[in-house]
């Protein structure tokens, strides 16, 4: 895929080799908006009727693609050194786990697959996977900290199961009716497209925030703002309407930033 070559370029002309890019570090801000209005769509685009069905499958893939790279890398450092203590092989073994929400919805959506069965699969198990892989992280920043309380160790784990159910459940429920019929059929037609863009503009800005200080992935906050809006007429036509150009130019600079940079 093309992200392929924007990754290489990144490299070539960023600080790994040329450092011919000035200001990288706002370059990389700038992709990250990309990445979000991409997670975002990957949110709008969500089937409803087919995450009831794949849902369970979903949760296994992700937990599968963490649970066993964690084991395995910690069971080669281990064999490697016997020394080495429980921290550190945990570490590499964590290593191991993460996979890329936004490079899996980038693939996915260039195969024009983002919407298929089968796409709609990987990305709400990149989410799974996602979100277990931000309670690793977490969690090994309590393990590196002198004497932590007990609940630092529960705060990522509750946080982010805990706005899953809530935020998701009303993602996939009651509120996209709320919306559609208390808020946009009763705007004018004329404004409701506007409307509809300043709700979800302002459940984003919400959401991002809000799951990132709660030790969760701020990326899961952008698929649920999008979510929210999967059920509602026209939503993603509109979306796409207005947003391809301007994100596919994004994304170009998150993945020669964020990637090729480093």
């Amino acid at each position: 895929p093309a992200l392929v070559g924007e990754i290489i370029t990144g490299f070539l002309l960023g600080p790994p080799l040329a450092h011919f890019v000035p200001y990288p570090k706002a370059l990389v801000l700038v992709g990250e908006i990309g990445l979000i209005l991409l997670i975002l769509e990957a949110g709008v685009e969500l089937d409803v009727a087919q995450l009831r069905e794949t849902g369970t499958k979903a949760f296994n893939i992700g937990l599968t693609g963490t649970i066993l790279p964690l084991v395995v890398g910690m069971g080669l450092v281990m064999a490697s050194d016997t020394n080495i203590g429980i921290k550190s092989a945990l570490a590499v073994g964590a290593s191991f786990s993460p996979t890329s929400l936004g490079v899996a919805a980038s693939a996915l959506k260039q195969g024009k697959m983002l919407d298929t069965p089968v796409g709609q699969l990987i990305v709400s198990a990149c989410v799974v996977d996602d979100i277990l892989g931000l309670i690793l992280l977490s969690l090994f920043q309590v393990l590196v900290e002198e004497n932590p309380p007990i609940i630092a160790y529960f705060i990522p784990i509750i946080s982010s199961i805990g706005f899953l159910l809530v935020l998701g459940g009303s993602a996939v429920t009651w509120l996209p009716k709320f919306i559609q019929n208390k808020i946009l059929n009763k705007v004018p037609e004329q404004h409701r497209e506007l409307t509809m863009f300043s709700i979800m503009t302002a459940m984003l800005l919400a959401y991002l925030p809000l799951l990132n200080y709660t030790k969760s992935s701020y990326l899961t906050g952008a698929f649920l703002a999008g979510a929210t809006f999967s059920q509602i007429e026209s939503a993603h036509h509109s979306f796409m309407k207005k947003t391809h150009q301007l994100m596919t130019w994004l994304l170009r600079v998150f993945f020669a930033a964020s990637i090729g940079f480093q």
